[in-house]
C-alpha cells in the first residue's frame, strides 16, 4: 500500500481547503514553519486511515472532508472521511464505492483490501475484540505529541498486550492471546472435566465388578477347561447307555466339585467376617482419637479463659494448637467415612455370600440324597439330577466367563477414557504454550534486537546498553534497563530506532501492504541535527531497496530531496507566513 496524494475539503465558500499534495515515489517532507498548519496536514492522512483524530475547531468548522488516494497491488484505493462528525468515510475501489459508519467495520472492510486477516483477540475486559487500522498504525506512525514517548503508543488501548499483538498480526504470526484458543481452552478444560469425571466413575465400576470377579488368565484357563469338560459330561449322559452307573459318577464329580465350591465360600465369609471386625475395631480406635481431641479442646478453651495465662483478647498463645485441632478432626472424620463406606460394601458382599452358600448346601443336599437310592429303577432320576446339576454348573461357568469379558470390557473403555484424557491435556497444553513454542516470533525477536542494535549506532545513541533483551510481550530492555528509565534526547533516540528496526525487518518481505513511516516533528531541538540526517538518509536508503516511503514533517531541519521525493510547501497567504489550508479561489 503506497500514498498516492492527499486533499482537504472546504466547509462552504468560506471554508479551508488544500491543493492536492501527492506524495513522493521515497520522500515526501512537509517543511514550514510553526503554526503553518502542518499538524493537520499530517493528522489529515492518519484520519483517512481511521485514526481517531481529534482536530482543532477550526479546522472542524472550516473543513468538510479528507481525502487520501493510496494504490496497493496496482489498483487505487480512494478514502474520504468527513471531519467534525461522528465517524462517516467513504471507500471507493475497482469495484464500486462503500460507505461505513463504524472505525470496526471500516478497519475489516480495508484489512480484507489489503489481503489481511484480522485475528479474533482478547480485549482487556476479557472479551472478543479486533484490532483496527487505528491500533495498528502507532507501528508506522509516530504523532507529534505522544508518538515519540514509548515504543509503540495507541490512541486506545482495549487489547491485551496491543503492541506485541499487533506485531504479530502484520508479520503474519498466531496471536499471543487469541479468542477462539481462549475459549477452546475453556471447552477443553470442560471436557477435561467430564473426562475425569467419567474416570472416576468406571473406576467405581471396574472396583465393584472386581470384588466378585476374578479376571486373572489361570482363572480364565481354568474356566474354559471346566466349561468343556462340562459339556463333554453332559453330552456324555445323554448318549449313555448305563444310565444308573454314568449318572453316579457324575453326581459324585459334582459334589466334590461342591464341597469345593462351599469350602472356598465359607473361607471367604470368614476373611470378609475378620474384615468387618477390624474394621469396627479401628473405627472404635479412631473415635477415641477423636474423643481425645474433644478433650483436649475442651481443655484449650479453659485455659484461654484464665486471664492469668491468656490475659489479652486473642492473644494467639493456642492458635496452632486450634488450627491442629481442625485439621485432625476433618481427617479422622474422613477416615471414618472412608472405613463405613468399606464396611458397607463387606456387608453387601457377605450377603451375596451367605445366600450362595445356602445355595450350594441345598444342591449338595439334593446331590447327596441321589446318590444314596439303592434300587436301578432309580437311574433314570439321578441322570436327571446329575444333567440338571451339571447344567447349572455349566450356566455359572459361562455366567463366570461372561463376568470376566464385561470386566475385560470395562478396563478397555477405563483404558480409553485415560486416552482420551492424556488427548484433551495434551491440547490444552499446545493451546496454552502456543506462543512459548512460535519459533518464528523467536526469530523475529532475534532479527530486531540485531536491527535495534544498527539503528542505534546510526543515531549515535550514547550511554545506552547494546545488550538488548526483548521479552515475549516485546518489552525492550537495554542491559538492566527498560525504555521506560530513559528520558529527552536518549528516549527520543530509542524509540527512533525501534520503529526502524520494526520498519526494516517489516519490509524484508515485499508482499507486506504497508509500505510507508510516517515521522511527525520530531524533537530536533533534543536530537542533534547531523545525528537525524543520518537516520533520514539510511531510512531513505531502506525506503529506495525496498520500494517504500518516508513521510516527514519538519520545522528546523529541512531535509534534502530529489526527483523521487516531494516537498509539500504552504501556498496560501497567512497573517504572518504561508498557510498549508486557505479559502478555495472563487470563480
Amino acid at each position: 500500500m503506497r500514498l498516492i496524494s492527499l486533499k482537504l475539503d472546504a466547509q462552504g465558500l468560506n471554508g479551508w481547503e488544500s491543493p492536492i499534495l501527492h506524495f513522493g515515489r521515497r520522500t515526501t517532507l512537509i517543511f514550514a514553519e510553526n503554526g503553518s498548519g502542518k499538524t493537520p496536514i499530517i493528522q489529515a492522512i492518519a484520519f483517512c486511515l481511521g485514526f481517531p483524530v481529534k482536530f482543532r475547531e477550526d479546522i472542524n468548522g472550516k473543513c468538510s472532508a479528507a481525502n487520501l488516494v493510496m494504490e496497493h497491488e496496482g489498483s487505487l484505493i480512494e478514502i474520504r472521511r468527513l471531519i467534525g462528525r461522528e465517524f462517516h468515510s467513504q471507500v471507493r475501489t475497482a469495484t464500486g464505492t462503500v460507505e461505513f459508519f463504524s472505525e470496526s467495520d471500516f478497519s475489516s472492510a480495508l484489512f480484507k483490501i489489503l489481503g489481511l486477516m484480522a485475528p479474533t483477540l482478547v480485549s482487556t475486559n476479557k472479551q472478543a475484540t479486533q484490532p483496527y487500522i487505528a491500533t495498528v498504525l502507532p507501528l508506522f506512525y509516530l504523532n507529534q505529541g505522544d508518538g515519540y514517548a514509548a515504543a509503540y503508543k495507541s490512541p486506545a488501548a482495549f487489547i491485551t498486550d496491543q503492541f506485541v499483538e499487533m506485531v504479530r498480526f502484520i508479520f503474519g504470526l498466531n496471536p499471543k492471546h487469541s479468542y477462539q484458543v481462549k475459549k477452546d481452552i475453556l471447552a477443553e478444560k470442560d471436557a477435561l472435566d467430564a473426562a475425569h469425571r467419567k474416570i472416576v466413575a468406571q473406576q467405581k465400576v471396574i472396583l465393584d465388578l472386581s470384588r466378585t470377579v476374578n479376571d486373572s488368565q489361570e482363572n480364565k484357563i481354568v474356566l474354559s477347561r471346566l466349561s468343556g469338560s462340562l459339556t463333554a459330561q453332559i453330552d456324555g449322559l445323554r448318549e449313555t447307555v448305563d444310565a444308573q452307573g454314568s449318572a453316579n459318577s457324575a453326581l459324585t464329580d459334582i459334589l466334590r466339585t461342591k464341597e469345593i465350591k462351599i469350602r472356598e465360600v465359607q473361607a471367604e465369609i470368614d476373611e470378609l467376617r475378620s474384615r468387618v471386625d477390624g474394621i469396627d475395631s479401628i473405627r472404635s480406635e479412631i473415635e477415641g482419637e477423636i474423643a481425645t481431641l474433644g478433650l483436649n479442646e475442651e481443655s484449650r478453651r479453659i485455659f484461654i479463659s484464665f486471664q492469668e495465662i491468656c490475659s489479652a483478647p486473642n492473644c494467639g498463645l493456642f492458635v496452632g494448637s486450634s488450627e491442629s485441632y481442625g485439621k485432625n478432626l476433618l481427617y479422622l472424620k474422613d477416615q471414618l467415612k472412608d472405613l463405613q463406606r468399606n464396611a458397607d460394601r463387606a456387608e453387601i458382599r457377605l450377603d451375596s455370600l451367605k445366600h450362595d452358600l445356602e445355595e450350594q448346601k441345598t444342591e449338595r443336599a439334593l446331590i447327596v440324597s441321589k446318590l444314596k437310592v439303592p434300587l436301578s429303577g432309580y437311574g433314570v432320576d439321578q441322570l436327571i439330577t446329575a444333567v440338571q446339576a451339571l447344567t447349572k454348573q455349566l450356566v455359572e461357568t459361562e455366567s463366570s466367563r461372561g463376568a470376566i469379558e464385561a470386566l475385560q470390557a470395562e478396563r478397555a473403555k477405563f483404558l480409553r477414557f485415560e486416552e482420551d484424557r492424556t488427548r484433551i491435556q495434551e491440547r490444552i497444553e499446545r493451546l496454552s504454550n502456543n506462543h512459548n513454542s512460535d519459533l518464528e516470533f523467536n526469530k523475529l525477536r532475534a532479527r530486531l534486537r540485531e536491527l535495534a542494535v544498527k539503528w542505534m549506532d546510526i543515531l549515535e545513541t550514547p550511554n545506552v546498553s547494546r545488550a538488548i533483551d526483548i521479552d515475549l510481550e516485546l518489552r525492550f530492555k537495554f542491559g538492566n534497563e527498560s525504555l521506560e528509565v530513559f528520558s529527552g534526547s536518549t528516549k527520543i533516540r530509542l524509540v527512533l530506532a525501534i520503529h526502524a528496526a520494526l520498519f526494516e525487518e517489516y519490509l524484508s518481505n515485499d508482499t507486506r501492504p504497508f509500505r510507508f513511516i510516517i515521522l511527525d516533528t520530531p524533537k530536533q531541538q533534543e536530537i542533534h541535527t547531523s545525528d537525524l540526517a543520518k537516520y533520514l538518509h539510511q531510512l531513505e536508503e531502506l525506503c529506495t531497496a525496498k520500494n517504500a516511503q518516508m513521510l516527514l514533517s519538519s520545522t528546523e531541519y529541512r531535509h534534502p530531496t530529489t526527483d523521487d521525493d516531494s516537498e509539500w510547501l504552504p501556498q496560501y497567504p497567512g497573517e504572518k507566513h504561508q498557510m498549508y489550508l486557505g479559502m478555495p479561489e472563487k470563480s
